[in-house]
């Protein structure tokens, strides 16, 4: 017996359905189940002999679609937060061989933001010499949180320049791994 697919998407959007493979080989061999877990804990089961043939177990974030799952992929839907993880698939024969075979991939949930970043501070128009630009740049709850970049003119502003000028960076947490990120600058 061997795996000649694994498959588990690394990246999908919150609310989006997920197929994760598992397909195999039995050479030679009765196929007894096909088991996948999520973080080392058993969420669905496929035994041919067994009726029914499937069984889905409660785990946090996973939501199995018995109608399009069976045992070479598990269809997952309604994606959540809770939905990222470590992904296992576990395929095993029955006697006298018993032999098995099994494979893991890592999918990671986002949820990005629904709007732009927003600047907000600042004047219309500044002195040349020894005017204080004052900005906050604040992004929208995204999971992973957001990365906000400055520039000045088109021209990516150097961490040395926002180092040396105070900026200060915060994360709110609104929710379970949503975050807001507020980034500031001073510039004189």
């Amino acid at each position: 017996m061997r795996l000649t697919k694994l498959s588990v998407p690394p990246y999908r959007l919150r609310g989006d359905i997920a197929k994760l493979e598992c397909a195999h080989e039995l050479e030679g061999d009765r196929l007894y189940s096909v088991k996948w877990y999520k973080d080392n804990e058993e969420f669905y089961r496929y035994v041919p002999r067994a009726t029914p043939a499937q069984h889905s177990y409660r785990v946090d974030g996973v939501r199995v679609d018995h109608h399009l799952s069976d045992s070479m992929q598990v269809y997952l839907r309604s994606l959540t937060l809770r939905s990222s993880g470590v992904y296992r698939c576990e395929v095993s024969a029955e006697a006298p061989s018993f032999s098995s075979a099994s494979g893991e991939g890592r999918m990671e949930v986002i949820f990005p933001p629904k709007e732009p970043p927003r600047i907000s501070g600042g004047k219309n128009t500044y002195e040349r010499n020894n005017d204080l630009v004052d900005l906050n740049c604040t992004a929208g709850r995204s999971h992973p949180a957001a990365t906000l970049r400055w520039y000045v003119n088109d021209r990516p502003v150097s961490v040395v320049l926002l180092a040396n000028k105070y900026p200060r960076v915060s994360l709110s947490f609104e929710s379970l791994k949503i975050f807001t990120l507020c980034s500031v600058i001073y510039l004189t």
